[in-house]
């Protein structure tokens, strides 16, 4: 028994220094490149010889069931960029195609060569090729475009940073031989003034690009989405007034301008027209009122005299109407707001309003008829 159980444990060992000599080495397989968009890629004699930044690639692993472990590498330029290379694995069954994938984006302004490593067990398998700018359509492509004319794009030459995920260029001074005050960059939608110099953006995924405008103009109006902003020499307007063509518009601390909307500065209160045009000596309707701007663009309050008829603005602007005491005297306002002059019958009642409007009582009326205290015909 004891031979037995010796021999035992000397076949154990030995199957031991059988798994140490002769580890798993892992199934056959291959790596073939499947193109997002299939642009920008050259071959030659059936191989990819390079293709331009800015692409997706899905590196595809043929013939490795699903339970086989992978494990991936990624070198740019001989260095191991695994860790910050925008990649990942990806499931493609949910779309009806089987196999299995290393997703990858090369940002523009990477350029050099690329080399991805497929490890199962032992079995280990390469894919590579140099990465470029110039194969689309023969010219060169890049993360900042740069508008020269209406119809006519330019690239910046851009590098890129996988430690910070950053692309970096820098702006021109000068386009067609003019001068750049500044350029228009739209950052997530939200207009910037880029000086010319070293412009930077962060990573926002793959394919996206960057478009800037040059601004040209000592001054000029810019519009981004719904927002209108005035630019002096390449810097925003910014809680300021402007005024152009005749016409004021008041800038708030964004450098966005004020439109269908009231600013209240100085003590007073101005309004602006959906064109942004401050409103002056003028009536505007809001929230079912009626106010009248100056021609100061000021709010009016109290009296207001307009094309030979006297209104009466409230302190908070809006127009009166019916009946107001204003230093002791009683007036009458239109349903149009226009101050009453002579007879008024209000509420099955006459009173009579002087040529000056206010209210007679205790008294007779120029045309001999008495009014008690209250102001009332008897």
């Amino acid at each position: 028994m004891k031979v037995s159980k010796k021999i035992t444990l000397f076949s154990l060992s030995l199957a031991g220094l059988a798994l140490l000599a002769f580890p798993h080495s892992g199934k056959a397989f291959e790596l073939e490149e499947e193109w997002v968009i299939k642009g920008g890629v050259q071959y030659q004699d059936g191989k990819i010889l390079r293709f331009n930044n800015g692409h997706e690639v899905d590196i595809k692993v043929l013939d490795l069931p699903k339970n086989e472990k992978i494990e991936w590498k990624v070198t740019l330029n001989g260095q191991d960029q695994t860790v910050n290379f925008l990649g990942q694995e990806k499931d493609k069954s949910m779309v009806g195609t089987e196999g299995r994938y290393l997703n990858f984006y090369v940002p523009y302004g990477y350029r050099g060569d690329i080399k991805v490593e497929a490890k199962s067990g032992n079995e280990v398998k390469t894919w590579a090729t140099k990465v470029v700018d110039d194969v689309y359509n023969g010219g060169k492509s890049s993360y900042y475009h740069i508008k020269e004319s209406n119809d006519q794009y330019i690239y910046l030459d851009t590098k890129w940073d996988y430690q910070t995920k950053t692309y970096t260029a820098t702006l021109p001074e000068t386009v067609n031989g003019q001068k750049v005050y500044a350029w228009e960059d739209y950052d997530n939608g939200k207009l910037k003034l880029a000086k010319p110099e070293t412009i930077s953006h962060s990573y926002k995924g793959g394919g996206a690009f960057q478009e800037l405008y040059p601004i040209i103009k000592t001054e000029s109006w810019l519009k981004s989405k719904q927002n209108w902003y005035y630019q002096k020499q390449g810097q925003l307007v910014k809680d300021a007034w402007i005024k152009d063509q005749g016409s004021w518009y008041f800038m708030d601390d964004k450098g966005v301008m004020f439109n269908q909307t009231w600013l209240h500065q100085g003590g007073s209160w101005y309004a602006f027209k959906s064109s942004g045009a401050m409103i002056s000596a003028d009536w505007l309707y809001d929230n079912g009122s009626w106010y009248y701007l100056k021609d100061s663009g000021s709010m009016a309050t109290g009296w207001l005299k307009d094309g030979g008829t006297w209104y009466y603005l409230k302190d908070s602007g809006s127009m009166a109407t019916g009946w107001i005491k204003d230093n002791g005297s009683w007036y009458y306002l239109k349903d149009s707001g226009a101050m009453a002059t002579g007879w008024v019958k209000d509420n099955g009642k006459w009173y009579y309003l002087a040529s000056s409007g206010n209210m007679l009582s205790n008294t007779h009326t120029p045309d001999g008829y008495y009014v008690d205290a209250s102001g009332v015909w008897k």
